[in-house]
């Protein structure tokens, strides 16, 4: 792939991502590709100004429509972030909540999904 290729990889990334820590945007001078893998997939690190997070993504490039599709690696989906970030954050009382959940937990988790103890808890 071409100059332009790359530059249209870190343009769209720019332009769609945010940072998953403080939402920031990111800048085209924090985006750096880390590899590429034929002319289709691109890995890249793109740090935060703001909080200097560090988020490592992965770019697939569709040669037949000429878009550009991103989803973080190793990390969730998009898809899966936009889900969380519509959930409550978790506090002390979640924390205690599961603590005193696992300390009797005997890891039966047959038995705990038969039983629908585990009603509530979002798959």
């Amino acid at each position: 792939m071409d100059e332009s290729t790359s530059e249209r990889v870190v343009r769209f990334l720019v332009d769609h991502a945010r940072c998953n820590q403080c939402r920031g945007a990111y800048h085209v001078e924090n985006v750096h590709v880390l590899h590429q893998s034929g002319d289709r997939i691109w890995d890249l690190a793109a740090v935060c100004e703001q909080c200097y997070g560090l988020a490592l993504i992965r770019a697939v490039v569709k040669s037949e429509d000429g878009q550009i599709h991103t989803e973080p690696v190793g990390e969730l989906s998009n898809a899966e972030l936009r889900r969380f970030d519509r959930l409550r954050p978790i506090d002390r009382d979640d924390v205690l909540d599961a603590t005193a959940f696992l300390s009797d937990f005997d890891g039966d988790f047959e038995r705990l999904f038969q039983s629908g103890e585990a009603d509530g808890v979002d798959a």
